[in-house]
Protein backbone atom coordinates (compact mmCIF):
# COMPACT_ATOMS: atom_id res chain seq x y z
CA UNK A 1 0.00 0.00 0.00
CA UNK A 2 2.77 2.44 0.94
CA UNK A 3 4.56 1.80 -2.36
CA UNK A 4 1.43 2.58 -4.37
CA UNK A 5 0.65 5.75 -2.44
CA UNK A 6 4.21 7.08 -2.83
CA UNK A 7 4.03 6.49 -6.59
CA UNK A 8 0.68 8.29 -6.81
CA UNK A 9 2.04 11.21 -4.79
CA UNK A 10 5.09 11.37 -7.09
CA UNK A 11 2.81 11.51 -10.16
CA UNK A 12 0.70 14.28 -8.63
CA UNK A 13 3.77 16.32 -7.64
CA UNK A 14 5.31 15.96 -11.10
CA UNK A 15 2.00 16.95 -12.74
CA UNK A 16 1.73 20.01 -10.52
CA UNK A 17 5.31 21.15 -11.14
CA UNK A 18 4.93 20.71 -14.90
CA UNK A 19 1.62 22.59 -15.05
CA UNK A 20 2.88 25.44 -12.85
CA UNK A 21 6.06 25.89 -14.94
CA UNK A 22 3.94 26.16 -18.08
CA UNK A 23 1.36 28.49 -16.57
CA UNK A 24 3.80 30.94 -14.95
CA UNK A 25 5.64 31.34 -18.27
CA UNK A 26 2.81 31.39 -20.86
CA UNK A 27 4.77 33.51 -23.35
CA UNK A 28 7.39 30.76 -23.57
CA UNK A 29 4.98 27.83 -23.37
CA UNK A 30 2.61 28.08 -26.34
CA UNK A 31 2.87 28.73 -30.06
CA UNK A 32 5.41 28.53 -32.84
CA UNK A 33 8.06 30.38 -30.84
CA UNK A 34 8.28 28.43 -27.62
CA UNK A 35 10.83 27.07 -25.26
CA UNK A 36 8.60 25.28 -22.77
CA UNK A 37 10.71 25.39 -19.62
CA UNK A 38 8.56 22.64 -18.08
CA UNK A 39 10.00 20.27 -20.70
CA UNK A 40 13.14 20.11 -18.58
CA UNK A 41 11.13 17.49 -16.68
CA UNK A 42 10.26 15.53 -19.81
CA UNK A 43 13.11 12.98 -19.75
CA UNK A 44 12.34 11.89 -16.18
CA UNK A 45 10.48 8.71 -17.21
CA UNK A 46 13.87 7.37 -18.28
CA UNK A 47 14.87 7.11 -14.60
CA UNK A 48 11.55 7.12 -12.78
CA UNK A 49 8.69 4.67 -12.79
CA UNK A 50 5.58 4.68 -14.90
CA UNK A 51 4.10 7.23 -12.49
CA UNK A 52 6.28 9.86 -14.18
CA UNK A 53 4.59 9.10 -17.52
CA UNK A 54 1.22 9.68 -15.86
CA UNK A 55 2.42 12.78 -14.01
CA UNK A 56 3.86 14.48 -17.09
CA UNK A 57 0.80 13.60 -19.16
CA UNK A 58 -1.56 14.93 -16.50
CA UNK A 59 0.55 18.09 -16.07
CA UNK A 60 0.41 18.71 -19.82
CA UNK A 61 -3.34 18.15 -19.89
CA UNK A 62 -3.83 20.70 -17.09
CA UNK A 63 -1.45 23.25 -18.64
CA UNK A 64 -2.95 22.91 -22.12
CA UNK A 65 -6.44 23.64 -20.79
CA UNK A 66 -5.19 27.25 -20.76
CA UNK A 67 -3.62 27.11 -24.23
CA UNK A 68 -4.67 29.64 -26.84
CA UNK A 69 -4.89 26.68 -29.24
CA UNK A 70 -7.86 25.26 -27.35
CA UNK A 71 -9.11 21.71 -27.59
CA UNK A 72 -6.55 20.80 -30.24
CA UNK A 73 -3.63 21.59 -27.94
CA UNK A 74 -5.35 19.75 -25.11
CA UNK A 75 -5.64 16.64 -27.30
CA UNK A 76 -2.51 16.78 -29.45
CA UNK A 77 -0.19 18.33 -26.84
CA UNK A 78 -1.22 15.80 -24.23
CA UNK A 79 -0.83 12.94 -26.71
CA UNK A 80 2.63 14.29 -27.59
CA UNK A 81 3.74 14.28 -23.95
CA UNK A 82 2.27 10.85 -23.33
CA UNK A 83 4.10 9.51 -26.42
CA UNK A 84 7.57 10.77 -25.56
CA UNK A 85 7.19 10.00 -21.85
CA UNK A 86 6.16 6.44 -22.71
CA UNK A 87 9.04 6.09 -25.19
CA UNK A 88 11.52 7.27 -22.52
CA UNK A 89 10.09 4.83 -19.98
CA UNK A 90 10.26 1.97 -22.53
CA UNK A 91 13.89 2.88 -23.28
CA UNK A 92 14.62 2.51 -19.57
CA UNK A 93 13.03 -0.93 -19.52
CA UNK A 94 14.66 -2.19 -22.74
CA UNK A 95 18.12 -0.61 -22.47
CA UNK A 96 18.51 0.43 -18.85
CA UNK A 97 20.34 3.54 -17.76
CA UNK A 98 23.17 4.40 -20.14
CA UNK A 99 24.79 7.83 -20.28
CA UNK A 100 24.97 7.67 -24.08
CA UNK A 101 21.15 7.45 -24.15
CA UNK A 102 20.71 10.88 -22.55
CA UNK A 103 21.26 12.94 -25.74
CA UNK A 104 19.28 10.33 -27.71
CA UNK A 105 16.32 10.86 -25.38
CA UNK A 106 16.58 14.65 -25.78
CA UNK A 107 16.63 14.27 -29.56
CA UNK A 108 13.76 11.76 -29.73
CA UNK A 109 11.58 13.86 -27.42
CA UNK A 110 12.32 17.01 -29.43
CA UNK A 111 11.54 15.31 -32.73
CA UNK A 112 8.20 14.13 -31.34
CA UNK A 113 7.39 17.70 -30.22
CA UNK A 114 8.39 18.96 -33.66
CA UNK A 115 6.04 16.47 -35.29
CA UNK A 116 3.04 16.69 -32.96
CA UNK A 117 3.15 20.40 -32.15
CA UNK A 118 4.99 21.95 -35.10
CA UNK A 119 3.85 19.94 -38.09
CA UNK A 120 0.50 18.58 -36.91
CA UNK A 121 -0.99 21.12 -34.46
CA UNK A 122 0.42 24.44 -35.66
CA UNK A 123 0.72 23.74 -39.39
CA UNK A 124 -1.88 21.18 -40.44
CA UNK A 125 -4.61 21.99 -37.89
CA UNK A 126 -3.74 25.61 -37.08
CA UNK A 127 -2.70 26.69 -40.58
CA UNK A 128 0.27 28.64 -39.17
CA UNK A 129 2.76 27.82 -41.90
CA UNK A 130 4.81 25.21 -43.68
CA UNK A 131 4.80 21.83 -41.86
CA UNK A 132 8.50 21.15 -42.50
CA UNK A 133 9.54 24.60 -41.29
CA UNK A 134 7.42 24.34 -38.13
CA UNK A 135 8.66 20.78 -37.53
CA UNK A 136 12.28 21.97 -37.68
CA UNK A 137 11.56 25.10 -35.61
CA UNK A 138 9.72 23.28 -32.80
CA UNK A 139 12.26 20.44 -32.78
CA UNK A 140 15.12 22.92 -32.39
CA UNK A 141 13.33 24.96 -29.73
CA UNK A 142 12.40 21.84 -27.75
CA UNK A 143 15.97 20.62 -27.84
CA UNK A 144 16.95 23.36 -25.36
CA UNK A 145 14.87 22.23 -22.34
CA UNK A 146 14.97 18.56 -23.37
CA UNK A 147 18.79 18.65 -23.40
CA UNK A 148 18.95 20.41 -20.05
CA UNK A 149 16.60 17.82 -18.62
CA UNK A 150 18.43 14.87 -20.12
CA UNK A 151 22.01 15.95 -19.57
CA UNK A 152 21.73 17.76 -16.22
CA UNK A 153 18.47 16.96 -14.41
CA UNK A 154 18.32 13.20 -15.12
CA UNK A 155 21.83 12.37 -13.81
CA UNK A 156 21.31 14.63 -10.79
CA UNK A 157 17.94 13.18 -9.82
CA UNK A 158 19.12 9.65 -10.54
CA UNK A 159 21.58 9.96 -7.66
CA UNK A 160 18.73 10.51 -5.20
CA UNK A 161 15.61 8.88 -6.68
CA UNK A 162 15.20 5.15 -6.39
CA UNK A 163 12.47 3.30 -8.26
CA UNK A 164 11.13 0.13 -6.70
CA UNK A 165 10.65 -2.63 -9.25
Amino acid sequence: MGFISVRIINAIILAAIYAVLVLILPGFSYGPLQVRIADILSPLPYIMGFESVIGLTLGTLIANMFSPYGIWDIIIGTLCTFTYALVDWVFSKLIGYKKWMLPVIAAVNSILVGFYIGALLLSVIGGSGDPLYLFILLTAESLIPMSLGSLILVPTIRKYYKVSK
